[in-house]
């Protein structure tokens, strides 16, 4: 009995002994057509530069002209002067202060109004705050894929992948007879 178990021992041990061969990493179909790994050698990233438009709010100061007097001076002044001119006609009106009174009123309201235009026209200038949208470019970089240098069966292969592959890449084998026996 002990020879009989030491037989299929060594009977086992002879058929496993292929299949220990191949750590185990290759897979055959009946067509001959299987997977196997192969060591990963170099892995290199394949990068592509992409251009975005974006807009871009771009500030600067600005000095400005500003006109010395504000546009409802010039009223004022005018008011101002026909008052002034009412109270001086009146005053001088000696036959007739009434008309005195409206001839200095008119004369004073035109008086008035040209010096507010006067001072209107003196100018100053005023540091503003001007915005404006402009486009502009960025550039982004992605990751499309890599180019991966691997060993198989101490040959050099190269490959392009989606992924990173890691220490090892899965690699298709194919076998096939050199010389066709028919039947």
């Amino acid at each position: 009995m002990l020879r009989t178990l030491i037989s299929a021992l060594v009977v086992a041990l002879l058929l496993a002994s292929p299949a220990q061969a191949d750590n185990g990493h290759r897979h055959h179909h009946r067509d001959g057509r299987g997977y196997d790994y192969a060591r990963v050698i170099d892995v290199d990233p394949i990068v592509r530069r992409q251009r975005v438009r974006v807009e871009r709010e771009v500030c600067w100061d600005e000095r400005v002209r500003v006109d010395g007097a504000h546009p409802g001076d010039r009223a004022g002044a005018a008011v101002m002067g026909a008052v002034i001119g009412g109270v001086v006609g009146h005053e001088f009106g000696e036959r007739d202060p009434r008309a005195g009174t409206l001839v200095g009123a008119a004369v004073g309201a035109a008086l008035g109004h040209e010096l507010a235009a006067q001072r209107h026209h003196r100018s100053r200038y005023v540091t503003e705050r001007r915005c404006a949208v402009e486009p502009d470019f960025e550039y982004h970089e992605a990751v499309t894929g890599y180019q991966v240098r691997y060993r198989y069966r101490g040959r050099i292969y190269h490959t392009r992948t989606e992924r990173h592959p890691g220490k090892r890449i899965r690699v298709r084998v194919d076998v096939s007879p050199v010389h066709w026996h028919g039947y």
